[in-house]
């Protein structure tokens, strides 16, 4: 009888420690899976800012940057988006040529419509617009920049900083 519980005892024992090691195993393993799945997120958000970006990378021309620029302002008051598209249209017409107006409307509404805040475009578009742009079309830029976000109304806070950090980085 003795043995027989001595048995039951070490087969209890063993089920006991077979539970927990079995426990152990999966907190582990859903502590990597959690790992895992922070890492995936962490690797996605980098990819999102990178193809975010690409678009706005492909840009050389001063006009074409100032349009996508235009868009990203006007994405701020999404009511008066058609309304400010037809200020950059006929604030552009001297500078684009008529051929082309439609496509680089739809290219830089394209290239504007993944950017996070209107700052963006000013930080990528900086080297190229001081490059190219003398110091009246870099006037000119901040007018039009300025009608744009005049459209519907009261400029809104994220218009008045892109346009503020514009002033500055153009005219400094």
């Amino acid at each position: 009888m003795a043995f027989l519980g001595i048995l039951v005892m070490a087969i209890g024992g063993a089920a006991v420690w077979y539970w927990r090691l079995k426990m152990m195993h999966e907190a582990g393993s859903e502590i990597i899976d959690s790992v895992e799945r922070m890492r995936g997120a962490y690797k996605r958000g980098k990819f999102r800012k990178q193809a975010a970006a690409a678009p706005l990378a492909s840009i050389a021309d001063p006009a074409i940057a100032a349009v996508a620029f235009f868009f990203c302002l006007a994405k701020e008051k999404p009511m008066y988006f058609e309304a400010a598209r037809n200020v950059v249209r006929d604030s552009m017409k001297g500078i684009i040529r008529p051929g082309d107006m439609e496509e680089v409307l739809v290219f830089g509404e394209w290239a504007s419509k993944n950017t996070i805040s209107p700052e963006d475009p000013i930080r990528r578009f900086r080297d190229l617009w001081l490059q190219a742009l003398d110091m009246q079309e870099r006037q000119q830029l901040i007018g039009i920049a300025e009608d744009v976000a005049a459209v519907g109304g009261e400029k809104t806070k994220e218009q008045e900083n892109a346009l503020q950090v514009l002033r500055r980085t153009l005219m400094n």
